[in-house]
């Protein structure tokens, strides 16, 4: 399911020609909330970003109401903060639209062979140098952008898709995308996460972890994040990986994401925590928000 429909009738042709049942498609959060746990499909595809809510927000709420769908997200640009938000929310994998037909192919067969799928445009952005710390003072590049674009700005720094900005703005979605573009262009940037990153920094706490985290002065907690994510993103081994073994990673993002904002002694008390978490012998597993480790396959959604 994308919200963008020329990209959702691409997508569901690509997946017919190559043997895939499409169960249905949606173009909205609320449509897909009702259908897809009707339908119960082996596979969600689902865009990040929607014109009446996020990506993320939907895949949880799917995953909480039946944790045998299995959902990825789809992003059109190589966002960080979308690859960190499926991983949080239980998600399956993260596609990128620039990956060409053979990728996306090989990328929605894996979750539904029970691996988890992450676009390896993802390890670019993940590996990616350091774009801003927040230990410069005020950047002048603020300056060249327009008012309405400081405002687009804010809500990428928010985490807002472009729909929510529009809605904020009472601006169309496709406006808001274009503005998205010229404030990349104007700040020097590729990524909204740099955008996030830089505005953050510049302006306000934005409270949001996935979009914060290389804004620490502690460059080994900003290791530990992107070990976490390079560890979440892995395509190493030959048998699919257990529920559990899932959840706990996703358990050590989250714990590395939210060290990186930590006071010193709330860092400690993060570790030992991760410490019991991954012990061998004291670890008591949670309840699995996934599906079961052998689904059995109903179609394509």
């Amino acid at each position: 399911m994308t919200g963008e429909e020329l990209v959702r009738r691409g997508l569901r042709r690509l997946l017919e020609v190559n043997g895939f049942s499409v169960a249905g498609e949606s173009g909205s959060v609320r449509q897909a909330a009702r259908r897809i746990p009707a339908v119960r499909p082996d596979l969600a595809i689902i865009d990040d970003d929607l014109p009446d809510g996020s990506g993320a927000g939907l895949c949880q709420s799917l995953v909480a109401a039946d944790g045998t769908i299995r959902c990825v997200l789809m992003t059109g640009e190589t966002d960080e903060a979308v690859l960190i938000g499926a991983i949080l929310v239980s998600g399956w994998g993260c596609l990128s639209q620039q990956d060409d037909n053979e990728e996306q192919l090989r990328l929605i067969r894996r979750p539904i062979q029970g691996y988890t799928a992450y676009s390896r445009r993802f390890q670019t952005g993940i590996l990616a140098p350091i774009q801003a710390d927040g230990t410069n003072g005020p950047d002048g590049r603020l300056g060249m952008l327009s008012e309405q674009e400081m405002k687009v700005a804010g809500g990428v720094a928010r985490g807002l898709t472009n729909g929510q900005i529009g809605q904020e703005m009472f601006l169309a979605e496709k406006t808001v995308k274009n503005m998205v573009s010229s404030v990349l262009m104007k700040l020097d940037m590729s990524r909204r996460t740099e955008v996030a990153v830089f505005v953050s920094g510049e302006l306000e706490h934005t409270g949001n972890l996935a979009q914060e985290y290389r804004r620490s002065r502690d460059t080994d907690l900003i290791a530990e994040v992107t070990a976490a994510l390079v560890i979440c993103t892995s395509e190493a081994g030959s048998v699919p990986p257990s529920n559990r073994m899932l959840l706990l990673n996703a358990m050590r993002l989250a714990d590395s994401l939210a060290a990186t904002r930590a006071r010193p002694h709330a860092v400690r008390l993060l570790q030992e925590r991760r410490t019991r978490v991954h012990g061998p012998e004291t670890t008591t597993p949670r309840p699995t928000p996934r599906g079961t480790d052998n689904a059995p396959e109903r179609g394509q959604y």
